[in-house]
């Protein structure tokens, strides 16, 4: 896998490493990238299908399922290990997944996770995870209750009780100007909430 990934913001801004959705780095992954580096944030953002985006669900699924999962997390270790200080890890669906488990893979993890609908439950060692965000939406058929609530449950057993914002009226991809589900308000909304966090 290739090292190709871009970067945003202030070289000596606290780092986020931004992991895209399974569309792959889409205009609205870029347009966070930079909203995160207006709040004074160093932006690092890994391409992990090499230049590839996808238009429709089948392509994505595709390069979603093309990925080697043992190379991404070495990849996102290797890039992480440049950070210095404290930094967060952020994630779309597919890259809320890889950036749950970014926990205990290093001595100095990421100490807040911002998870949009999707995350996996953590294992034993989160380091020095202290805060966990999960942005969701009601009746979401890649995130069910079910999986949420096992998300959720799992990470207050390792002492870390997440902070979960539901999006009433919207779904899937709310949060991504320009994919099917993106909506403007939930958006706006969680724009707010996520500069809020990792401005301060």
């Amino acid at each position: 896998m290739s090292g190709d990934e871009f970067r945003a913001g202030p070289e000596d801004g606290r780092p986020v490493l931004l992991l895209h959705p399974w569309w792959g780095v889409t205009p609205a992954v870029r347009e966070w990238a930079g909203l995160l580096a207006g709040v004074g944030r160093r932006v690092v953002v890994p391409d992990l299908y090499e230049g590839r985006v996808a238009s429709t669900v089948e392509e994505a699924e595709v390069l979603a399922e093309g990925l080697d999962h043992g190379a991404v997390l070495d990849r996102l270790d290797a890039l992480t290990s440049e950070f210095t200080g404290t930094w967060a890890a952020m994630g779309f669906s597919l890259g809320a997944s890889f950036a749950s488990r970014l926990l205990g893979r290093a001595a100095d993890g990421p100490d807040r996770l911002v998870l949009f609908y999707g995350g996996r439950p953590p294992g034993e060692e989160v380091g020095r995870l202290r805060r966990v965000d999960l942005h969701v939406v009601p009746e979401d058929p890649y995130l069910t209750a079910e999986e949420l609530g096992e998300v959720a449950e799992s990470f207050r057993a390792v002492g870390v009780a997440p902070r979960v914002h539901t999006y009433e009226g919207s779904g899937h991809w709310f949060a991504e100007r320009g994919s099917p589900g993106f909506h403007e308000e939930a958006f706006d909304l969680a724009r707010s909430r996520v500069l809020d966090h990792l401005g301060s």
